[in-house]
């Protein structure tokens, strides 16, 4: 079983925090004068330190470098109290994997939780500059949320899409995580239409671009950060070769991480946009020429099977035997509300012609009907 030990500094958060995370980890406590100890079944520390801090100033600092020295291999979630902007800025460099201020309500931690378990067993911890990215995420998520979710979201599926296709996803994240900034210094009408799957016409994405093009010029100043600007310029380029720059790059010549950045983005612009997870991959299929086919793959197999179907609504008249039935429809019968169909049947030839023949004078259904359809992704398309 996982280990978390809480290191809480306020003296008030143990137990709702061991409350909120003892189905999956052995839960103990410590204060911070108790470093190093040995915790069950692991020589080398917990998986996971919860540090609560008081004060997030130098002396929080200090504790989290000695964690860190003496559990290389834990991950470090730093809580702090309630800080000014300046106070918060002065904290970001503090070398824990997650900083959360106050206020903070329970999701969040526990989304940041799941959000950095691949990093449990990592040999490799964040570099300051990570830390920074990250804390300059949460001040322009305070004042623009829809950045913050996107964040959230998209993070998390490309540590998990990286691990499919053996690819540096920490590389993928901070290129990302630059990204989601540069939204920050956009109009936020705009930034908000975008990130609810509207508002992507070319003159947007052409304003958008003027702000990618000028970070990727910083970037190119320095030999440091010369290799992310690539894959920062080309994140709105299609793999057909459509889109911005307007150049000739195309298919394998775009970077890898602007290609995956591209499709987890168009992904989630379409589930802010109210499509189930099976309609936002059906549409992404349809778009022909616009994905890495392989890559677009390789994220539909880590949903599951929540990537292999969608459901869509069918008229009766549209109904054909085979179908299957995604909810219960109901009819009228006299007066008196009856199930037609059950969910998850499939349709017979005798279901459909009866429906069909009936759906009004009878049955009186006059909504559609919704299917559940296999996809199966290939190149230039979907089945349905």
């Amino acid at each position: 079983m996982l280990t978390m030990v809480i290191v809480d500094e306020s003296r008030k958060a143990f137990k709702t925090l061991e409350t909120l995370f003892h189905d999956e980890f052995l839960v103990s406590s410590i204060t911070p004068d108790e470093f190093p100890v040995k915790v069950e079944g692991r020589t080398c520390g917990p998986h996971l330190v919860l540090f609560v801090s008081k004060d997030g100033g130098q002396a929080t600092a200090s504790k989290v470098e000695e964690i860190r020295s003496k559990w290389p291999k834990s991950a470090v979630l730093l809580l702090l109290p309630t800080l000014h902007s300046e106070e918060q800025l002065g904290c970001s460099t503090i070398r824990a994997h997650k900083i959360l201020f106050n206020p903070c309500t329970k999701k969040r931690v526990i989304d940041a939780v799941d959000n950095y378990l691949t990093l449990l067993n990592d040999d490799v911890g964040p570099t300051e500059d990570n830390v920074l990215l990250s804390t300059l995420v949460e001040f322009a998520g305070e004042n623009q949320p829809e950045l913050y979710i996107a964040y959230n979201r998209i993070m998390p599926m490309i540590t998990t899409m990286c691990g499919k296709i053996s690819c540096d996803w920490r590389h993928i994240q901070k290129i990302f995580t630059i990204y989601v900034l540069l939204l920050s210094n956009i109009d936020q009408k705009l930034v908000e239409a975008i990130m609810h799957g509207e508002g992507r016409n070319a003159k947007n994405i052409n304003a958008m671009y003027v702000h990618i093009q000028k970070m990727v010029d910083l970037l190119q100043l320095n030999p440091v950060t010369q290799p992310l600007a690539p894959d920062l310029m080309y994140v709105l380029k299609r793999y057909d070769g459509d889109g911005v720059p307007k150049d000739d790059v195309k298919e394998q010549e775009i970077p890898v991480a602007s290609r995956i950045i591209r499709i987890l983005l168009d992904y989630h612009y379409l589930l802010q946009a109210g499509k189930s997870t099976g309609q936002a991959l059906f549409i992404l299929n349809q778009r022909k020429g616009w994905y890495d086919y392989t890559l677009l793959q390789a994220f539909i197999d880590t949903l599951g099977d929540a990537g292999k179907q969608c459901v869509r609504e069918v008229y009766p008249l549209g109904l054909i035997p085979g179908m299957e039935v995604a909810e219960d429809v109901y009819g009228f019968i006299d007066g008196k509300r009856h199930k037609i169909l059950a969910r998850n049947e499939i349709l017979t030839d005798n279901a459909v012609d009866y429906i069909q023949r009936h759906a009004e004078d009878i049955l009186d259904i006059t909504e559609p009907v919704k299917i559940i359809e296999e996809l199966f992704c290939r190149e230039g398309g979907a089945h349905v």
